[in-house]
């Protein structure tokens, strides 16, 4: 009940609906309903307390006109007649309570103050013109006297004194709403300009949202995106029928430890904590990590990256995480290496009995004094013979990870053996080399692979560097790695081949158009060599000024010798 009563009294003085709501007429006529309600009030006492103003000509006039000053806001048209209207309405309701004011022959002093609303009307309307203030002035100082002007009583200051007082506080009034119709017109403009970056910042954005969705509806991977606490946040059409793939036969609706995750090697199930997805919930960055999803008759490899997702304060806000499909090309690298190895298992062994033939040819020719140029063509055809044995070796060992025989070893003697070993090479090709290794640098390696990688660093030094060159070799040690380093003042690396340099292949066009004999496969085992000790191998160059490789290995920690057996890595 009180709350139907609180709406009906908001209703009848016009504050039933927000403004802003409104029609430009509905807002006039909602604008003058509290001037109906307050002249419909003074009627009122007026009709209890001296009824007989009700056949005062002026008071009927007052009420006339306070009628008609409703007309225009309800039958002109806004658009057309805006001005007019804003004045025409207040000079009707000043005119209004003047008739009224008279009529009453100032029984209600107080019905003066109802001049408030058309003073607030015109000032709010056009808040920057003062003119408004003088006729607001002059339209309430006109509306306190009048009653002045049918009393034969003498007007003194003091009788003056009220009548001056209305005006001015009506004046004031006035001032002040028309500083406060400024600043709602500026707040409404800042409103209306924020409303427009608003809608412009809206629309961008649902345009870059339109595009994200296209994108990654488009691009051939799955994508998963989740929020700090593993929720799902986007995922891919691409992405769900990689899930679908997952999925066991017989769980229809697994969760993510039961889908069908398996790691590299396609037989063993991947732990949930190891799964992708729960590593990039729980804050890991990654790239490349492979795995294979679903069962024997559809299983694929995808290769798997993440990254981290940060708020404006550089807090965790979830991840991103990207499965690629692969099995094309993993399988493809899996049939190459078969093939290498395959091919090079089928050439070392006719290789071998070759130069088993040659060796024994080669001392039967020896026994004969006649035969000195026959023992120089089976020399040439077994120094060939050797070196195609060597390059189908070193297929070989790209075809297979290198299996480490880690042992308690000095790195010293590993490089002072190589550097031994390629003395005949560089003294044949007018090369200089240093050997600045200290001595001892006792570890855990397997030497006889790490000599196969310092052999593979000298001879790229000797090969790429012109006559009178020099190549340097140190080897050292501190409480962590055993590091090797090979430079050399030979012809260099550009920046551009650094970045492949250690693929398996791949020789610099300037080396491919020169007659240096190669395959691009040394730099590639050696640093797979490295690898496999869990070290790093760098390079720094410079054209036409040298090239400096360093390799860096974890010093192992030390064992019996009962405890030195073979272990694949």
């Amino acid at each position: 009940m009180t709350s139907r009563l609180r709406h009906m009294m908001r209703a009848v003085v016009g504050a039933d609906r927000r403004l802003h709501e409104l029609m430009e007429r509905q807002r006039a006529i909602s604008n003058q309903r509290p001037f109906f309600f307050a002249v419909g009030f003074v009627c009122l006492l007026i009709l209890i307390l001296s009824p007989e103003a009700y056949t005062n000509t002026f008071f009927l006039t007052g009420l006339g006109l306070t009628l008609i000053s409703g007309i225009p806001a309800a039958v002109l048209s806004w658009e057309k007649f805006a001005l007019a209207l804003y004045w025409t309405i207040p000079m009707l309701q000043f005119a209004a309570i003047a008739a009224l004011r008279a009529g009453s022959e100032g029984y209600l002093v107080g019905l003066s103050l109802i001049a408030a609303f058309p003073v607030i009307w015109l000032a709010w309307f056009m808040p920057n013109s003062w003119f408004v203030h003088a006729v607001n002035f002059a339209s309430t100082s006109i509306i306190v006297s009048s009653h002045l002007l049918f009393t034969a009583q003498p007007t003194t200051w003091r009788a003056l004194a009220v009548p001056l007082l209305v005006p001015v506080v009506l004046t004031v009034i006035g001032v002040f709403a028309a500083n406060v119709s400024r600043s709602v017109d500026a707040h409404q403009l800042e409103l209306m300009e924020k409303d427009h970056e608003l809608r412009e910042a809206i629309e961008e954005s649902h345009r870059h949202a339109q595009l994200l969705n296209t994108i990654i509806e488009t691009v051939p991977v799955g994508v998963v995106v989740v929020d700090a606490e593993g929720n799902d946040l986007l995922m891919n059409s691409q992405q769900r029928a990689m899930h679908q793939m997952g999925i066991p036969d017989d769980v229809p609706d697994p969760r993510e430890d039961q889908l069908l995750v398996f790691d590299e090697d396609k037989i063993t199930p991947l732990p949930a904590e190891d799964r992708p997805v729960r590593q990039a919930i729980n804050g890991a960055s990654f790239t490349g990590q492979l795995i294979w999803l679903g069962d024997q008759r559809r299983r694929r490899a995808l290769s798997v990256s993440a990254n981290q997702i940060t708020d404006h304060e550089g807090e965790p806000a979830g991840s991103v995480t990207v499965f690629s499909d692969v099995t094309e090309l993993v399988e493809a690298l899996d049939a190459k290496d078969e093939f290498l190895q395959g091919v090079s298992h089928e050439l070392r062994t006719p290789l071998t009995s070759i130069l088993g033939y040659i060796d024994l040819a080669l001392e039967e020719a020896e026994q004969s004094s006649q035969a000195e140029p026959l023992c120089a063509n089976l020399r040439v055809a077994e120094r060939n013979a050797r070196r195609l044995l060597h390059l189908v070796n070193d297929l070989l060992t790209t075809a297979s990870r290198p299996t480490l025989k880690l042992r308690n070893a000095d790195l010293a003697d590993t490089v002072r053996s190589s550097v031994t070993s390629a003395y005949p090479q560089a003294e044949a090709a007018g090369l200089s080399i240093t050997d600045q290794t200290s001595s001892p640098l006792s570890g855990r390696f397997d030497p006889d692979w790490l000599h196969q990688v310092v052999d593979n660093l000298l001879s790229n030094a000797t090969k790429y560097t012109p006559v009178g060159g020099s190549v340097t070799v140190q080897a050292w040690k501190d409480q962590q790695h055993l590091y090797v380093r090979v430079a050399d003042n030979g012809r260099g690396i550009s920046e551009e081949d650094q970045r492949d340099i250690f693929d398996k292949f791949f020789r610099t066009s300037e080396v491919r158009h020169s007659a240096i004999p190669g395959v691009g496969l040394g730099l590639a085992i050696s640093k797979q060599i490295i690898d496999a000790h869990h070290g790093s191998i760098t390079v720094e160059s410079t054209l036409s000024r040298g090239t400096t490789f360093t390799v860096a290995i974890p010093v192992g920690q030390a064992r019996s010798d009962h405890d030195q057996e073979s272990q694949p890595t």
